[in-house]
């Protein structure tokens, strides 16, 4: 996969002169050597979780099965070559075919047969199965990254066919959630604090910076006041889903809720 690594920094007050050089320094953005740009993952989340959404409205009786489909087929078909982009970095040649074949045959769903939508249904969900068995295998992070990308690619396809297909849905969202866990687990990232000090008209300006990195490089950083005007804590969470922006551990921690 592409990375983009980018670091945001989110100032709390007037730093001091250590933690403005260190806030100076995180803000810098650097590409890895020779990769090519990756899809915005922003928009990976905002079409995972509208798709899944759609599913969940279906399912508690919000939207009718045919209002639930055609919002899941916008969903997907609004970044469709960004997803397909994704999918095409799938180390495993069997999931990254399955995946690439729920997203182009999904378009038609509404023109199968009882027969070939039954069998649609059987294997997109084999195509989650199959990404949450790699899951839970692999232990390269780019690898676990990229499976992350499909296995929300596929999920709400797999749901949706199933449904038409009149289905039973409860073990598909159970792999999923356990899909989405392992990559929570394997991508989160890895958060250090430093604590600075410096002299003070009174007495000592203690401040702490945290920094957030994810596993491609990437990192956000904050900084507060401890001593002796302490600030409001810094939003560590916010650190991490700005540092992993760029992979797919926002998005599963933005669908699991839905599942």
């Amino acid at each position: 996969m592409a990375v983009l690594a980018a670091a945001v920094t989110v100032p709390l007050g007037a730093p001091t002169a250590q933690a403005a050089l260190a806030a100076e320094r995180s803000t810098q953005s650097v590409t890895a050597p020779g990769a090519a740009p990756s899809a915005q993952a922003i928009d990976y989340v905002a079409i995972a979780k509208a798709a899944y959404a759609a599913y969940q409205l279906f399912a508690a009786g919000g939207l009718s099965l045919e209002e639930a489909t055609q919002r899941i087929l916008d969903a997907i078909g609004s970044a469709k070559t960004e997803i397909l982009a994704h999918i095409d970095q799938v180390a495993a040649a069997e999931a990254r075919s399955c995946a690439r074949h729920a997203v182009i045959d999904v378009a038609d769903i509404r023109l199968f047969t009882p027969d070939t939508l039954q069998s649609f249904a059987r294997d997109t969900t084999g195509c989650v199965t199959l990404a949450d068995s790699l899951l839970g295998a692999v232990s390269d992070k780019g690898a676990a990254d990229q499976l992350g990308f499909a296995v929300n690619a596929v999920g709400p396809i797999a749901l949706l066919a199933r449904a038409r297909a009149g289905f039973d849905t409860a073990g598909l969202k159970s792999t999923l959630r356990s899909a989405n866990n392992a990559v929570l687990t394997k991508l989160e990232p890895v958060c250090t604090r430093e604590v600075v000090s410096e002299p003070g008209p009174v007495r000592p300006i203690v401040e702490e910076i945290i920094t957030c990195t994810a596993y491609n490089g990437a990192s956000a950083s904050d900084s507060r006041q401890i001593s002796p005007r302490p600030q409001p804590a810094i939003d560590v969470d916010a650190l991490k889903a700005a540092a992993a922006a760029n992979t797919s551990w926002p998005v599963a921690k933005a669908v699991l809720p839905t599942l």
